[in-house]
């Protein structure tokens, strides 16, 4: 009889349920599925789902994988983590790309766990880790912090839009005001927060301060990319912590043909928001960055190539001091 040698579960999850395939693979690579279904995307599908895969599950190595969907899919990775069970949380644009070049064709959700699932046998996947309780706290505070400084830009524009226009009426504007003192009160609200649980973190205090030694990098900038990393845990080298902020570059080439190199964004989103305005300070006011960002420029088409270069530079020194716990020391780090 040919022996089973792994089990992978593959999930797709959307805000109230989630749908699962069970494959398994024997010893002669042959693949077969052993059931599909949906559950609800609460605690109870999440007991019902536990039950269902035990029935099948065997004596091997079984891993459950589903896309990064938003929020979504957090309750269930807590759970199965807490039932001791391997988790692997894939970025939806690896299962995109991995089903572009299967050609697949159906879009449904069972057809997503389906090839979910098939990602799994096909690639060597990490396990996922919950984030440490201190920095989901100011993970979550970050982000609050972003969407309220895009919220305030937008009434800002508005506001600038009615007093612009012909004949407005003078109560629109005085609520557009109000509104905009709020969102600023909230902003000041959300920065207060997060500085008072990174003083509850003495270390993380020190290490911080170090790292705003740098010209242009303040505290929220640090706090920010060590929240979306659980202080760089998730980041082992600095070629895969390049790659997770999606900064790193993707070449388009063949034969004599070059087009255009680009970075692939396939990463996460956050860290490139918060180091966009460091490096535009860092052009500007660094003489070792200015340096590099003309050199750059003089070779490239646009200016944007230089401020991605500098992001990238900016990070990994981010990244070698919070490892190493060194101090800043210009003539060493840049080199």
């Amino acid at each position: 009889m040919d022996k089973v040698i792994k089990q992978v579960v593959g999930i797709d999850v959307s805000c109230k349920k989630f749908d699962v395939c069970f494959q398994e693979q024997t010893q002669t690579g042959s693949l077969s599925i052993k059931g599909t279904r949906s559950f609800s995307n609460d605690l109870k599908g999440f007991k019902d789902y536990l039950i269902w895969f035990s029935k099948r599950k065997k004596e091997v190595y079984l891993v459950h994988i589903m896309e990064a969907t938003g929020v979504y899919h957090e309750n269930l990775c807590y759970f199965l983590f807490e039932q001791q069970e391997k988790v692997s949380v894939q970025l939806a644009q690896k299962i995109k790309y991995f089903g572009k070049s299967l050609h697949q064709k159906t879009k449904t959700d069972k057809a997503d766990a389906k090839l979910i699932a098939l990602f799994g046998f096909s690639f060597s996947v990490a396990l996922w880790e919950p984030i440490s309780e201190h920095f989901q706290a100011i993970k979550d505070l970050c982000r609050m912090l972003s969407q309220l400084k895009k919220s305030k830009s937008a009434t800002q524009s508005q506001l600038h839009a009615f007093e612009s226009k012909h004949g407005v009426l003078e109560e629109v504007l005085t609520i557009m005001n109000k509104l905009l003192v709020q969102q600023e009160d909230s902003i000041n609200e959300c920065e207060k927060e997060i500085k008072l649980w990174v003083s509850k973190d003495k270390d993380l205090e020190e290490k911080i301060n170090r790292i705003t030694a740098i010209k242009g990098i303040q505290m929220l900038t640090v706090v920010k990319l060590l929240a979306e990393t659980d202080g760089f845990r998730k980041c082992s080298s600095i070629r895969k912590l390049v790659s997770y902020a999606g900064l790193d570059v993707v070449e388009n080439q063949s034969g004599t043909k070059s087009g255009r190199t680009r970075i692939s964004k396939k990463g996460n989103s956050h860290i490139r928001e918060a180091l966009y305005m460091p490096a535009l300070c860092a052009c500007r006011f660094d003489q070792r960055m200015k340096t590099f960002y003309k050199r750059l420029n003089e070779k490239q088409n646009t200016k944007k190539q230089g401020v991605i270069a500098v992001m990238r530079k900016l990070l990994i020194v981010i990244y070698t001091l919070w490892k190493n716990e060194q101090q800043y020391n210009p003539e060493y780090q840049w080199k």
